[in-house]
């Protein structure tokens, strides 16, 4: 179970309500948030809800939501794991067999499912819970200006690792604050006669290339898509510089291993910080325990020419479709409403050991206690702030490949970091231009 979480993770689905359903901890919460909703009639209004929980999981759930709100009995189903989840999905729409709710979707997704005009949009519904999200998170549930659902309390980002031996031993005192200092201290830090590095810059084609990417994008002042999604934007001067630094600290420095450490289908490369081969690597709390083996010190990812840090999110969310009834859907908000409250996304963000998708969790005992026992936990939090999430367009996907293929090519020096992402943006137009992914 373990291994599989990790590999969900790494390729960028970082939230899984699975393991965020509270036990003991949504007792509390559950009766503290306790209200009545019942139909005009007096019945009791169903809801099912598909999630990728376990049963086990899905039972605590029903049970503590349905004890305390009159009039509304809500039922969950396990429909996928994570990567087949959206396929069900687009199927169920096209069949009218969808639920009512669907939990822990990926944002990226919501236009594809919004294109069924099933999505029910939650602008006035969710106004009080979706103010106080982080920046990152909050962009990312809005389509052509509709709010398609709530984030849930569990969520993901990456922050970069550093080995505290490798430093000391090169007179390094602190990790890099800016992405200039840090190609300097993994020069520094290399030595590739002996096949160690400074970095590790991850290869092959996976999202988490260009997601890793991007927050290299982002931190240098570009943006993946023009102001009004209809084109890419990262073959900007900013993009340019932000491939250019991955190129050179690969091919001009020697201070990146030019192989992948790539394992069990992810491509974080976590076992080459693992081993001891590179001093420095991007990743996420679910390679906490792999690095138990080495003196490392974590920092947010560096600032860039733009003055501030970036990283990328993984967000799981809840969204209602359209049942043809008022009753029925205002019943379903109300079952999303309560799951994106700060009480209830506190002890999902505790109970999944994740991270909060509001600033107000952290002010909740169980989340000051989760961060209390995980010395990393406030940077990953902190890092929240400046964080982004995947676009949330219907090509985001197709995108993305091409886009970490082109940047595979520079790393592996058959094209310049220019002609790579001037190839990547002719083909990701042509996909948004095309409706790919709809």
């Amino acid at each position: 179970m373990r291994i599989q979480a990790q590999a969900a993770r790494r390729a960028g689905l970082l939230p899984r309500l699975g393991v965020v359903v509270a036990v003991a901890g949504l007792i509390v919460a559950a009766a503290g948030c306790g209200s009545s909703s019942s139909s005009s009639t007096g019945k009791t209004i169903d809801i099912t809800y598909w999630t990728q929980s376990t049963n086990s999981q899905i039972n605590y759930l029903d049970h503590w939501f349905n004890s305390t709100h009159q009039g509304i009995k809500v039922q969950g189903e396990y429909i996928a794991s994570a990567d087949e989840t959206t396929a069900k999905e687009v199927a169920a729409l096209k069949s009218n067999t969808e639920p009512n709710v669907v939990i822990g979707q990926d944002p990226s997704a919501l236009p594809l499912l919004a294109e069924s005009g099933k999505v029910v949009p939650l602008n006035s519904e969710l106004t009080a819970d979706t103010k106080d999200l982080y920046p990152g998170i909050k962009a990312s549930l809005y389509y052509k200006g509709k709010e398609l659902g709530i984030a849930l309390g569990g969520v993901g980002d990456y922050i970069l690792f550093y080995n505290k031996t490798d430093f000391a031993a090169a007179g390094i005192t602190s990790p890099p604050a800016t992405w200039n200092q840090l190609v300097s201290d993994a020069i520094k830090v290399s030595d590739p006669a002996q096949h160690r590095y400074g970095i590790y810059i991850p290869w092959g084609v996976s999202e988490w290339i260009s997601y890793d990417w991007e927050s290299l994008l982002w931190a240098d002042g570009g943006q993946f898509l023009n102001s009004s999604d209809t084109k890419v934007a990262f073959d900007s001067p900013a993009g340019v510089a932000a491939l250019t630094t991955w190129v050179d600290l690969v091919r001009k420095d020697d201070a990146a291993p030019t192989t992948s450490y790539a394992e069990a289908g992810s491509y974080d490369g976590a076992p080459a910080f693992a081993s001891n081969v590179v001093a420095m690597i991007v990743e996420g709390q679910w390679a906490l325990s792999e690095f138990k083996g080495i003196n490392y010190g974590v920092a947010e990812i560096p600032a860039g020419t733009s003055g501030h840090s970036a990283a990328g999110i993984g967000v799981g969310v809840a969204s209602v479709f359209d049942k043809g009834s008022t009753a029925v859907n205002n019943a379903a908000i109300e079952f999303v409403n309560w799951l994106g409250a700060p009480a209830e996304g506190a002890y999902f963000t505790a109970e999944s050991s994740g991270l909060p998708s509001s600033p107000l969790e952290l002010n909740y005992s169980e989340v000051k206690k989760e961060a209390a026992q995980t010395p990393t936990y406030s940077v990953f939090a902190n890092q929240l702030e400046t964080a982004e999430s995947r676009p949330t367009i219907p090509a985001y996907t197709a995108i993305s490949t091409y886009l970490s293929t082109e940047i595979n090519a520079a790393l592996s020096g058959q094209v310049t970091p220019t002609q790579a992402l001037a190839k990547a943006a002719a083909e990701g137009d042509a996909a948004i231009a095309s409706g790919a992914g709809t």
